[in-house]
């Protein structure tokens, strides 16, 4: 496999798993995670992430490819994934 073969599947697979990916980030930072939590409390965690999932595919214009029920972040049970 050619380094730009193997660069494109990375980035391939980074989008397909971005909203995981973006989950992952939440965790990650204290500040982020508390103001998370905050909206959380005040939206209520359905609405807030589906919040966020959408904000996902709408600012990078991807398209949806299917549902992914393993998600790595401990934040969301499942998560859409994209193409771009």
């Amino acid at each position: 496999m050619s380094a730009s073969a193997f660069a494109e599947q990375i980035v391939r697979d980074f989008i397909t798993n971005i909203t995981d990916h973006v989950f992952l980030s939440i965790e990650q930072d204290d500040a982020v995670m508390r103001e998370y939590m905050t909206n959380v409390n005040h939206f209520g965690l359905e609405e807030m992430n589906r919040a966020i999932g959408l904000r996902v595919k709408d600012m990078l214009q991807l398209d949806h490819v299917g549902e992914e029920h393993n998600p790595r972040s401990r934040l969301i049970k499942s998560f859409t994934k994209h193409k771009k």
